[in-house]
């Protein structure tokens, strides 16, 4: 995972401030891109319809994760015919005369038990996937049913449940940011941390706790969420932590020595390497997964992305195009290894989002609307990013498409672990 910076510009002021689905069927497509926008497309002709006629909380819960999916074209519940919502079981004749439906999920409750069944119209009258779960809690059977639904579809579990953290700046009394996490479908936030201070740049690690910069000792020092404690104080910056995947070792910018350079700590704080030692301002590190660092540097003149190994050698600039390139994170999905996603600035003086395949150089354009789109992160699988545009916070598949709301009041958003 990464961490973000708002810009390597902002570090003196920080200081002075204190999926669409692989092997599916052709009738599978992306969900619609933002107008204008310029990004692959796979050329298939529409969405999976889903119906799922359930009501109360567990059906909002089951229609917004399908939503989210970027799989489906979800049937809204009030279009359905009243017999098919009230039906207790599947009458596959009866929903193939609803226009649009290709896939019916239906939910029951018997005892403790929530029961949810998925149907595909062109594969019979039996369930293709049937599951139950504890029925107290509707939230995480919901969750845990659509990441069947896309293991199903994809061979691959998905990511529902998983995590993201956030700041969330309160102006009164004083101004003060803290940290929180939410559900990747906007559910269940939480705080991290509730004080008067500035709390900024949270990353999580591969067990789901917060690394974050906090100045409640009036340093910049880097805290965690595990026992909420200080494991960084050095003088002057410590900032941007990024836990590797093993959970062992921590990349950040420290500026003890009076400029701002990557280091690797260990869970204590000690030091265990210095990975970058050059007249420019570096920081902003993200894990790849294979022992690989993408930060930001501006050696070149201008904030780039960079990448170099773990221990710190072979530097080699990632971003060609662009004068403002920043906040990168690498994705760790399988198969997916090979993109950095990360904020640009364009001609017109827009920040969208943007990935570069790092094997091939080649850039795609993941964003283009209104307002400043910035600090993007993968999901632990890969098909999905989280950024913040004007405030919100938004995912989006990996296309950059299917871009949906999930909070507001959100910046640096950074996207933990698969849910247990």
């Amino acid at each position: 995972m990464k961490r973000t910076l708002l810009g390597i510009s902002l570090l003196a002021s920080l200081l002075a401030v204190g999926a669409h689905w692989a092997g599916t069927p052709p009738a599978v497509a992306n969900a619609a891109p933002l107008a204008a926008q310029d990004t692959d497309i796979s050329g298939q002709s529409r969405l999976l319809g889903v119906a799922i006629p359930a009501d109360g909380q567990l059906g909002d819960l089951l229609r917004k994760n399908a939503q989210i999916s970027g799989g489906f074209q979800v049937i809204p519940r009030r279009s359905m015919p009243s017999a098919l919502v009230k039906a207790t079981g599947f009458d596959k004749k009866a929903w193939g005369q609803v226009g649009n439906v290709d896939v019916v999920i239906l939910t029951s409750e018997a005892g403790s038990q929530l029961r949810m069944a998925m149907y595909e119209l062109s594969k019979g009258d039996k369930p293709v996937l049937s599951k139950g779960y504890p029925a107290g809690d509707p939230l995480s059977a919901a969750n845990k049913f659509m990441n069947e639904v896309v293991n199903y579809y994809t061979q691959e579990p998905g990511v529902f449940g998983s995590r993201i953290a956030f700041v969330r700046t309160r102006r009164e009394p004083t101004i003060s940011k803290n940290v929180y996490t939410v559900q990747m479908n906007g559910e269940s936030t939480s705080a991290v941390t509730s004080n008067r201070s500035l709390n900024i740049l949270p990353s999580m690690g591969p067990g789901g706790e917060v690394v974050f910069t906090s100045y409640a000792k009036r340093n910049p020092d880097l805290w965690t969420s595990n026992g909420t404690k200080r494991i960084s104080k050095y003088p002057g910056l410590n900032l941007g932590g990024a836990v590797s995947p093993d959970g062992g070792t921590i990349a950040l910018a420290l500026s003890k020595d009076g400029n701002s350079e990557i280091y690797t700590i260990d869970r204590s704080g000690n030091i265990k390497n210095r990975l970058t030692k050059n007249a420019a301002i570096d920081g902003q590190p993200s894990w790849s997964g294979g022992g690989q660092l993408a930060f930001v540097s501006d050696r070149a003149g201008g904030p780039q992305v960079y990448r170099m190994s773990a221990s710190g050698g072979g530097a080699s600039r990632v971003t060609k195009s662009g004068s403002y390139n920043q906040s990168p994170d690498w994705s760790q999905g399988k198969n997916r290894g090979q993109w950095i996603v990360y904020s640009g600035r364009d001609n017109s003086n827009r920040y969208d989002i943007f990935k570069v395949d790092v094997k091939t150089g080649k850039v795609t354009r993941m964003t283009q609307s209104p307002g400043r789109n910035l600090d993007p992160s993968w999901s632990p699988d890969g098909r999905y990013i989280a950024y913040t545009q004007s405030g919100s916070l938004y995912v989006a598949n990996e296309d950059g498409d299917n871009n949906i709301e999930i909070a507001k009041g959100a910046s640096t958003p950074d996207w933990g672990p698969r849910a247990d």
